[in-house]
C-alpha cells in the first residue's frame, strides 16, 4: 500500500507557488495514488499519472477532459472518505471556487486527505 503522508496544507500550496505550479502536477499525482491505495475499489478513481498529462495538455480537447477529471477527483476524494470511515466533507463547489482564488483549493484539498490519512491511521493503529 502506497504510504499515507500528511503533508501540510499550506506548503503544498507555496511550493506550489515557488515552483511555478510544477509542484502541484507533483502533488495532484501524488494525490490520486493515495486516493486509489485508501480505495481502490472507487471505479471512478483517477490515474496520477492520467491526471498530470491531461492538465499539460488539455488544450488538446478544449479543456474538457481536464474538467471531467477535476470532477473524477473530487468524487474520488468523497468516496475515500467514506471509505476511511468518515463522513464526507469534502465540497466540490467549494474546491472548484477556491481554484480561481490563487489556486488555494490545494489546501482545502490536502487539508481533507490529511482527515482521511488521520483516520486511516488510527484505524491501523498507527500513531498520526
Amino acid at each position: 500500500m502506497e504510504e499515507l503522508k500528511i503533508r501540510s496544507p499550506f506548503g503544498v500550496w507555496i511550493l506550489t507557488l515557488v515552483t511555478f505550479g510544477i509542484y502541484g502536477l507533483f502533488w495532484y499525482a501524488k494525490t490520486a495514488t493515495q486516493i486509489k491505495a485508501v480505495n481502490p475499489n472507487n471505479p471512478g478513481n483517477v490515474s496520477g499519472s492520467s491526471l498530470v498529462v491531461w492538465m499539460l495538455f488539455g488544450f488538446i480537447t478544449l479543456y474538457i477532459v481536464p474538467i471531467i477529471n477535476w470532477f473524477k477527483l473530487c468524487a474520488s476524494i468523497k468516496a475515500e472518505q467514506q471509505a476511511a470511515g468518515l463522513a464526507p466533507t469534502f465540497n466540490t463547489g467549494v474546491a472548484t471556487l477556491l481554484c480561481f482564488v490563487a489556486g488555494t483549493n490545494l489546501c482545502y484539498i490536502q487539508a481533507q486527505q490529511n482527515l482521511v490519512v488521520n483516520a486511516v491511521k488510527a484505524r491501523q493503529g498507527v500513531p498520526a
